[in-house]
């Protein structure tokens, strides 16, 4: 159930460090991981590290479990990649179908989420790394509220163990 990383936000992941894990591709959850919850609006960070994801060749899809299916293909257009709507999250098969787009197999990708049991249960559960970065906003769902108080002492305990991308060494390279 824990995350592979952590991260302050979607923003500060180190894109290098992720290549030289091996990681080609980027499964990304929308709401309060890449907009505020509910929103279309791209914060400008958001947009230079996808921008910069571009440039270094990752493959990138949304990955949404959002009702509104016009508001994730309008900001997956904005920005440039491909999207999953109604996804079905935390099941596998939504990943599975996020990767069929990306044309990855799972090892090649990395899930990067606000919410453990969405997120980061489904992508584990399907062979991905992840990246669990907190919300980018207090607003959500009132259901989303409940499950945060789950989340609460698992996200405590994680931070203790340091999990950060940015602290992790990347694997020996292979001559």
């Amino acid at each position: 159930m824990s995350p592979t990383f952590l991260a302050q936000a979607v923003w500060s992941i180190d894109l290098d460090a992720l290549l030289r894990r091996g990681l080609r591709g980027l499964v990304l959850d929308l709401d309060n991981t890449l907009v505020d919850w509910n929103q279309r609006w791209v914060r400008p960070q958001v947009r230079e590290w996808i921008q910069a994801a571009h440039h270094r060749r990752l493959r990138m899809c949304i990955l949404s479990n959002a009702l509104r299916a016009r508001r994730v293909l309008a900001v997956a257009q904005d920005l440039g990649i491909g999207a999953v709507v109604a996804s079905g999250k935390p099941f596998p098969r939504a990943f599975r179908r996020a990767l069929a787009l990306l044309d990855l197999p799972p090892e090649a990708a990395c899930a990067i989420g606000d919410q453990v049991f969405t997120d980061i249960v489904g992508a584990r559960w399907a062979g991905l790394t992840t990246i669990l970065v907190p919300p980018l906003s207090p607003r959500e769902s009132p259901h989303t509220r409940l499950i945060r108080l789950l989340e609460l002492p698992l996200r405590r305990r994680w931070a203790r163990r340091a999990l950060a991308i940015d602290r992790v060494p990347a694997p020996p390279s292979h001559p």
